[in-house]
């Protein structure tokens, strides 16, 4: 199912250098490699499923785990007033600078599983490159805080299982033996699962690179179930 991760030193204070931050960052925004085309296709489909709902000024998003701020470019596109935050001061340092500076409120130290905001706060909500790294015990507990801060469209991404990703890891396990895949993925199914249990409604679900990765996106929306969505 996935190598076996501790997520207090793999995840929780994985990030806790200011050299850790500078190469994850430079890894997903500089380096020729396939985490770095994955995240531009990942920022791809973001950018056409925000585009999907009327945002107004004045809405609020809160990118968590923000990270280095990979996303702020692409927040440029949409009128949110944006809340970042992230448990690594550290990563939060590299991200200040990436979004809109006039529409940044604050950058929040916080544990996704435990933030201090306000219910209900956020009117869109984006978790990317977290979900996959941590074991179910955590995705529910993120979910659920998630769930009591969002008001109404949530992004995520996570790593998914299958047998068609099993094989592939089984094939890169002889050809790269470097390759390290996903540490906690789950089945398609099984997330879904977690996110109606957490009050969530799945909208759209999808492979980020069909075949090649195993990230899938998915599209939660709280509150009206039919709320206005842009026609394609």
């Amino acid at each position: 199912m996935g190598h076996p991760t501790n997520y207090t030193t793999d995840t929780l204070n994985a990030y806790r250098s200011k050299q850790r931050a500078a190469e994850y960052k430079r890894y997903h925004t500089k380096n020729w490699n396939w985490a770095r085309f994955s995240t531009w296709r990942e920022q791809r489909l973001l950018a056409r499923e925000l585009s999907r709902y009327p945002w107004s000024i004045g809405d609020r998003l809160l990118d968590i785990p923000c990270g280095t701020g990979i996303l702020g470019k692409l927040l440029c596109s949409f009128p949110f007033q944006i809340v970042a935050s992230d448990i690594s001061p550290e990563m939060m340092e590299l991200a200040r600078g990436e979004y809109p500076v006039d529409r940044l409120l604050e950058c929040v130290q916080a544990d996704i599983t435990a933030t201090g905001f306000q219910r209900g706060s956020f009117d869109c909500i984006v978790v990317l490159g977290f979900l996959h790294r941590v074991p179910l015990k955590i995705k529910r507990a993120a979910l659920r805080e998630i769930s009591t801060l969002a008001k109404r469209v949530v992004v995520i991404t996570c790593s998914v299982d299958s047998p068609l990703q099993r094989l592939k890891k089984t094939v890169l396990a002889v050809i790269r033996k470097e390759h390290v895949p996903a540490p906690c993925p789950v089945s398609l199914r099984e997330i879904v699962v977690e996110c109606e249990a957490a009050g969530f409604k799945v909208v759209r679900s999808f492979m980020v690179v069909p075949f090649l990765s195993s990230e899938a996106m998915l599209v939660l929306e709280r509150g009206n179930r039919h709320q206005q969505v842009k026609q394609d």
